[in-house]
């Protein structure tokens, strides 16, 4: 057996370990806990690691066929565009409008020269009452001066 032992040293080093961890049974349920632990989070990492590999795989024809489809799309809508415009080009009829009388244009200064004058109208009197206002306000502000002044006088 020793000499098997020794000829196998992983399995003499493995049997080391197990009478180590026999000898430390806390210590050993420490360590053990933490090895645990690390081989759970690696296992995670690859489970993630495998679900973006598997996602990206699958979702690389989608978007390849999608590009496919808006190329298209947008080649063919060129093509109709330039198709259509030759078809409307070809049976485009000159159809002059006809231009509008110079009275109407005349109307509309007519009109346009009554309500510039309706709006100044309008300021003037706006400005008339405002000199109003101001002359009133003038006239009690000198007047409660007078009052202020005589009770000063008074006191």
């Amino acid at each position: 057996m020793n000499d098997w032992l020794s000829q196998n040293r992983s399995v003499f080093q493995l049997a080391q370990i197990i009478a180590w961890a026999t000898n430390h049974p806390i210590i050993s349920f420490i360590i053990l806990l933490f090895v645990l632990a690390i081989l759970a989070s690696i296992m995670q990492a690859i489970g993630r690691l495998v679900e973006v590999v598997s996602k990206s795989i699958l979702q690389v024809p989608l978007k390849l066929i999608l590009a496919v489809v808006k190329f298209s799309f947008l080649s063919l809508n060129q093509i109709g565009g330039v198709a259509i415009k030759k078809l409307t080009n070809s049976q485009k009829y000159n159809h002059d409008l006809p231009v509008l009388p110079a009275a109407n244009s005349q109307l509309m200064q007519l009109k346009k020269q009554q309500r510039l004058e309706e709006i100044c109208q309008r300021l003037a009197e706006i400005h008339k009452e405002q000199q109003e206002l101001l002359q009133e306000a003038t006239e009690l502000l000198a007047k409660s001066e007078i009052a202020s002044e005589q009770e000063i006088i008074g006191k």
